[in-house]
């Protein structure tokens, strides 16, 4: 069916738990605006058993490596659409400055 097509499981791999909980790291693919200023590889909270295999590759932010390599977030600035797997807020410093970096790219649109 059409609605399963993005909807992936974490696969089971040895010595891994599903739900993936806990801290990761990303690597940064592309479009660095809400991971500015962040360290190279910052570590970030998930809590996930299902993954995005985003299917425009260039949309794709970051990848975290779980057993598998995954889509952590996409980033498509045309359209103001930026999507995280992981939880900002629950990332400490990291989670802060990417929600930071994230309300300014809504610029004057925010303040009203």
């Amino acid at each position: 069916a059409a609605s399963d097509v993005y909807k992936r499981q974490i696969p089971d791999c040895p010595g891994l738990k599903i739900p993936h909980m806990g801290w990761n790291s990303l690597k940064l693919q592309n479009d660095g605006r809400l991971f500015k200023d962040l360290p190279e590889e910052p570590y970030v909270y998930f809590v996930h058993s299902y993954y995005l295999d985003a299917e425009n590759r260039s949309d794709v932010a970051t990848k975290t490596e779980y057993g598998i390599s995954f889509d952590s977030s996409v980033a498509v600035p045309e359209i103001n659409l930026y999507a995280t797997q992981f939880h900002p807020e629950k990332s400490g410093r990291v989670g802060l400055k990417i929600l930071e970096n994230f309300a300014k790219l809504g610029g004057d649109a925010l303040v009203r």
